[in-house]
């Protein structure tokens, strides 16, 4: 019997940000649609089954160039344009307790009425995808295990030791302790988690008072 993931989810008034708590994911399959999200992939060490299978509160833009993916070892992590701007009240079109698999990603969430303040988080560091060319993601077992040839490069390897001077030197990047990583915080949030017995973040959201 497959499992049903973890999901975290934000919006801005123009798109989702979609998170599927699974790691080290293999032989994933994704199908987005204007009405609809599934999923289905692998992992562990015991190769765990996962799916999921969404139902938008209201309808995306699934062929649109700003509806990408990046897979990650942590995480699947997806930025869905709206087919219509404006704030939902909840992820889905069901709602209840049963959807407790669905949560709040508060690191990434933006008040409809702080959205000018905020600035949109900066995702350009990671590796996206276009969700119509996700078809194929399957095989890249196939296309890794050509490059075994790659082993002759050793010898380029071997002559890169005068590198260590170099990387010494760069001791000073310790100062990168002041950069601001807490965009990408909220994906460690729910990890592992079935969602059973917990409350869903999927309900009606209120208006949000923060402190």
């Amino acid at each position: 019997m497959s499992r049903v993931p973890t999901v975290l989810w934000a919006q801005r008034s123009d798109k989702l940000y979609v998170t599927i708590d699974v790691q080290d994911v293999k032989d994933q399959t994704y199908d987005l649609k204007d009405e609809t999200l599934s999923f289905k992939g692998k992992a562990g060490t015991e190769q765990n089954e996962y799916s999921l299978d969404l139902t938008f509160n209201a309808p995306v833009d699934a062929s649109s160039e700003d509806s990408k993916v990046s897979i990650t070892p942590r995480n699947i992590f997806m930025i869905i344009k709206k087919k219509d701007s404006g704030h939902w009240p909840r992820l889905t079109k069901d709602s209840g307790r049963h959807l407790s698999h669905i949560k709040c990603d508060w690191d990434k969430w933006v008040d409809e009425d702080e959205e000018e303040e905020k600035p949109e988080a900066d995702f350009s560091g990671m590796d996206f995808s276009s969700f119509g060319g996700m078809g194929g993601m399957g095989g890249m077992g196939g296309m890794m295990g050509g490059m075994g040839g790659m082993g002759g490069m050793g010898g380029m390897m071997g002559g890169m030791g005068g590198m260590g001077g170099m990387m010494g030197g760069m001791g000073g990047m310790g100062g990168l302790g002041g950069m601001d990583f807490s965009n990408f915080g909220g994906e460690d949030e729910g990890a592992g988690g079935e969602g059973e017995g917990e409350d869903s973040d999927n309900e009606e959201l209120p208006d949000l008072v923060k402190p």
